[in-house]
This record gives structure tokens, sequence and C-alpha cells, in this order.
């Protein structure tokens, strides 16, 4: 019997398989944000995105059909931003998708999560707040991402002591979770070294064998992202990432990016509605409204016992007895307590067969009140359904416009040199691999600027020579967008190699992460390039090209590392295109523009003024 009938959730390795996909979501702009049986659905201009706080993520191309989605509370701000970059925290399953002044992170390890940041990366609201061992999500507080235990590119003899430290785990759970890879891959890992995990003779050296070969199958089946595999068992439909000799037979080839989203969507949708009637938003909220009621009146039919047990807590607290004292006191005179939270002074009784969370800080009476209040919400936000909907179900098509005759480089940073040659850098480490990868000829030029944190840059030649002019003007760009602008530096040294020269392939033993490249041979170094851009209105609408370029119009401004905080230069720039130049932009399609950093900002002529 296969180990992948224990498939869970979007792995690690699932996401880079699809990364293309989710990359695609950059530039677009957000239109819904509705919520669907536990599942969150992020319509965008470019398609569709599923999220399950257990299941993962999965970008869909085609339309869904899904019968009475609400909007989202939660997600309602977010509706009409545009997305600036999709990343990856902590290498692990948590995505945050940049919007410009806010930041959207979609979590799906522990019980997963939903958390909006602010332009600070403060917790401005969440789908689950909560206190936990190793960090706090709670409104206002600054965002920390779940720990990370697992690594794949530590040393195996690491991985094997930390997996030893979860001895109460299987060695396949143990070695999946120090790795944080998939199970599955683990166990055919262990399958192509001929050893049986639950046999008590396996060694160390036998995990090493069995980590070492995890990792080959990990680097070979991110090499190979186009390729997947399918099988049924037992009439469950199973896709792999890797091919699982492990099943021996029975599965074909498939194209991962295009079956594997619409296979984890369906198990998304079908998680909450097996054998069940989804039950209307108005009959959910009549049904709360029930509960909301009963529980207000069995708060007033016992309001003087409900208080004298109030006041026994407050005055236990003030009294410092330890915790389990107080509780047991309580419990003595009150055997109604059920459970206590000391935090938010909340306790909880059994009234009349219903569990009844009562707030200490206020009166018995005030209680029931605020229940009624919230009964009486209730049914005005009831009333509100069967305006919209007249209480009939309903299915709702979430379609997608996609944009038709789009080049495939605007989803890039990009612009053409001065003797006609385009330019193309990466915003992200996974446009960088994306770039490098897909787009890029052996005759073409590399070029990176010598600071950790730039972007691949790559002038696509069409095999034609390309002047020094044009690669200074692309050097340029390499440096202005690299992490040398934050860091508050004038110049920054480039080089540039052949495409030829640059290869995704590591040295034996090594391992290279997203977005890094090995550059074999001599490299071409361009010293002392000016960090300095040009925002402007150019033939095709608004551009950011480097100064070196020198365009023929005067709607630009030029840009250098200064002072001036990022907002308020787009500001700026957003008053000069208007009413200098007639042009109108939003002002976050500037900010798209800017590197990240400060700046000085000059108004750009033939001969320069200041601004």
């Amino acid at each position: 019997m296969a180990y992948g009938l224990g498939w869970d959730s979007v792995s690690v390795l699932d996401l880079y398989k699809i990364w293309d996909l989710l990359e695609s979501l950059e530039g677009s702009r957000i239109k819904r944000a509705l919520e669907y049986k536990g599942v969150y659905v992020i319509q965008h201009s470019n398609g569709i995105l599923l999220f399950s706080p257990k299941r993962g993520v999965s970008p869909l191309s085609e339309d869904i059909e899904l019968k009475n989605p609400v909007r989202s509370r939660l997600l309602h701000e977010i509706e009409g931003r545009r997305i600036r970059e999709v990343s990856i925290i902590n290498e692990d399953r948590v995505l945050a998708l940049d919007l410009y002044s806010a930041t959207l992170v979609l979590e799906w390890v522990r019980e997963g999560n939903v958390v909006l940041l602010d332009h600070e990366g403060r917790i401005q609201a969440a789908a689950a707040q909560k206190t936990m061992k190793d960090r706090t999500v709670r409104r206002g507080e600054p965002y920390k991402p779940p720990p990370r235990l697992g690594d794949i590119s530590r040393s195996p003899s690491e991985i094997v002591e930390l997996a030893s430290r979860l001895s109460r785990r299987s060695i396949i759970s143990a070695l999946a979770y120090a790795l944080s890879l998939p199970p599955e891959l683990i166990y055919e890992a262990a399958y192509r070294q001929g050893l049986e995990t639950a046999s008590p003779g396996i060694d160390v050296k036998d995990i090493i064998r069995i980590v070492e070969t995890a990792r080959s199958i990990y680097l070979e089946s991110i090499e190979r992202k186009e390729e997947g595999f399918k099988t049924t068992i037992e009439g469950k439909v199973l896709i792999y990432p890797f091919e699982p000799f492990h099943l021996k037979a029975g599965f074909e080839k498939i194209e991962y990016p295009k079956h594997f989203p619409s296979y984890v969507a369906s198990l998304m949708l079908s998680d909450s509605s097996a054998g069940e009637i989804e039950a209307s938003p108005v009959e959910r909220a009549r049904e709360a409204l029930a509960r909301l009621e009963l529980e207000a009146r069995l708060v007033m039919d016992h309001a003087s016992r409900l208080q004298r047990l109030i006041e026994s807590y407050r005055r236990m607290r003030e009294s410092r007895i330890p915790w389990e004292q107080l509780e047991n006191d309580l419990r003595k005179d009150f055997p109604e307590v059920k459970a206590f939270n000391h935090e938010k002074w909340i306790i909880q009784v059994d009234l009349g067969g219903l569990d009844i969370h009562v707030n200490a800080r206020i009166s018995a009476y005030a209680n029931a009140e605020m229940l009624f209040e919230k009964a009486k919400s209730l049914k005005s936000k009831i009333q509100e359904l069967q305006e919209v909907r007249h209480d009939q179900p309903t299915k709702v098509v979430v379609r997608i416009t996609k944009e038709t005759g789009r080049p495939w480089y605007r989803d890039f940073r990009f612009f053409v040199t001065t003797n006609g040659f385009l330019v193309i850098a990466g915003k992200s480490a996974g446009q960088n691999e994306l770039l490098v990868r897909r787009y890029m000829d052996e005759h073409d030029l590399f070029l990176h600027a010598d600071i950790h944190g730039a972007p691949a840059v790559v002038i696509k030649t069409e095999g034609k020579d390309v002047p020094e002019q044009d690669i200074l003007e692309a050097a340029q760009f390499a440096a202005s967008y690299s992490s040398a602008w934050k860091a508050g530096l004038l110049t920054m040294d480039v080089y540039w190699v052949p495409g030829s020269q640059v290869s995704k392939k590591a040295p034996s033993g090594e391992y290279l992460g997203k977005g890094a490249f090995m550059i074999y041979g001599k490299r071409n170094w361009l010293r002392g390039i000016k960090l300095e851009l040009l925002i402007g209105v150019g033939s095709n609408g608004l551009e950011a090209i480097p100064a070196l370029k020198k365009p023929q119009g005067n709607c630009y401004v030029k840009l250098s590392p200064g002072t001036i905080s990022r907002e308020l230069t787009a500001r700026k720039i957003h008053e000069f295109l208007q009413h200098s130049c007639g042009y109108k932009v939003m002002l976050e399609d500037i900010l798209r523009l800017l590197p990240q950093g400060t700046f000085h900002v000059e108004r750009w002529r033939n001969v320069e003024s200041r601004l």
C-alpha cells in the first residue's frame, strides 16, 4: 500500500513546482475576497487564489462555481489593491502577498492562519488571535512567523541529531519534520535504499543514506518542475511531485503545474461538504441568533447566582491566591463552573445544558445586556442578507478575465536600451529563478550587482553584439534595484557574463537556494556604477529607466539614494506628473517602480535643475 494515502497539504516542494503560477499574481489587482466553507477565495485580475488553513494554496486559471459564498469580513480591505510581490516566509508553508501598504500572510503550518499586516509589519487582523509558547498573534503586535524546525540545507549529521530529538515520532515522520519535506518523499528515499523503516535494526548510517537520497529526490524534482505523477489507490486520486518507484506500477506522468492546483482545490472544497447540504448564510445566522437569545435568557434567569459567582471570583483574584486553589474553591460553591480563562477574566458555566462564557469584569446583568445587543445586531444582519438574497440559495460563478496580448516580460522589471535591446530584471528570488531558467538564452547577457540582495538582470541579445553603452545602462538598472539603494550607497560594482556561463547546478555536496546561481568562467566587471534612475512618462506610459539612457522627453524625475521617504517621493512624482505633464497615474503604480530605501529627487532635463 502506498504511503501517499497520508497526503495532507501543499508541501514546500509543491510550492516550488507551482511557483511560476504563484508569481503570476504579481502585478495583478485583487477584485474580490470571499469565503466559502472555510476556504478563502481571492479573485484577482489574472485568476483565482484559493487558500485553506488545512491544505494550503491553489492558484487557478479557470472559473469555479461556488454556492452561497460570502464576502470575507477579514479580507474585504484588500479588495482593489495590487499585488506587488509573492514570497515564501522562512522557506516554509507560509506565503506572503505584498500589497504595497499592507501584507497578507497565509499560514498552513500547525492549525493554519490568515494574518493581515500593516505597512510596519504589525498585525492588523487575524483569523485566529492566540498566544503560543514561541510567538503571539494579536492585533497591534509585530508579526512573527511560525518557527521553522526543518531545513534541507543542513548536513546529514545535523538532521539525524534533530530527528533523534523527535523520538516519539516514526523515522519517516521525524525526518520529514527535520527536513521540511513530505513524508511520502522520505518513504520513497527509504524504498530506493532498500531500507525498511519499521525495522528496529535501522541505524544512523541507514538514516544518513535516507537523508542524502531524500535530498537528491528533492533537487531532481525541482529540476523537473513540469513533471508529476498521478495514480489512484483504493478509489483515491493521488498526485506526486516525484516519480514514486515504491508504487512499482499503476501511475502516469502528468504536467504538474496543470493538474496539481485543481487537485488541491477539489480537496479544499470537499473538506467540509462530504455528505452534507450546505446551509445558507441566512440559515446559519438564524441558528446563531437563536443561540444568542437563549444564552441571554439563561443569564437573566440565573443573574443573582451569577453575580455572586462574579463577586467571589473578583475577591479571590484580589487576595492573590494560587489559580488552582481559586478554581477548586469556586467549584465547591458553584459546581456549574466548567473552565476559566484568567487572562480574559472569562468563566465558563453550564446553564441549562448550555456552555456560556461569563465576563467577570462586568456584572451579570451587563453580561445579559451584551448578549441581547449581539442578538439585536445579528437580526439586522439577517434582514440585510434577506434583502440581498431573498433567502434563496444561489450559485455564484467566480469568473476570470485575462489580459490578452500582454508580453511575458511585463511581469518583471524591464526597459529598452538606447539601441533597442530589451533588459529584464527579477523582482524577487522566485522571479530571478524564472527569468534565468525559462527566458535567458546562452547568447544573452547576465548582469548582477556585487551585493547580496540584487536582481538577476538579462539583456536579450537576439544573437547580436551589444554596444558598451547598452551594457552600462543595464548595469545601472541592476545596481539601482539592488539592496545597495536601501543601504544608502551611491555607487556599486556590477559584473556581466554570457548566459552560457550561468548554471543552477551546484558543485557536488552543495545546495543552491531559490534565486541563486553558479557563475563559471571569467566575469566582466563594471566598477563604480552610479545608482540613478529616471521615472516618468515615455512612449509606453509610466516607466523607470536608468539615468544613463537619457530619454528625449522632459517628463521625468531623477532619483538617487537620499533622505526622503519612499511614500513622500512617490507623492512628489505623482504631483509632478499630474501638474507638469498632465499625466494621471495611481500612487501605487509609482511605488511599484521605486527601489526599497530613501531618495534624493531632482527634475530631469538636459540641464538638470532641482525639483
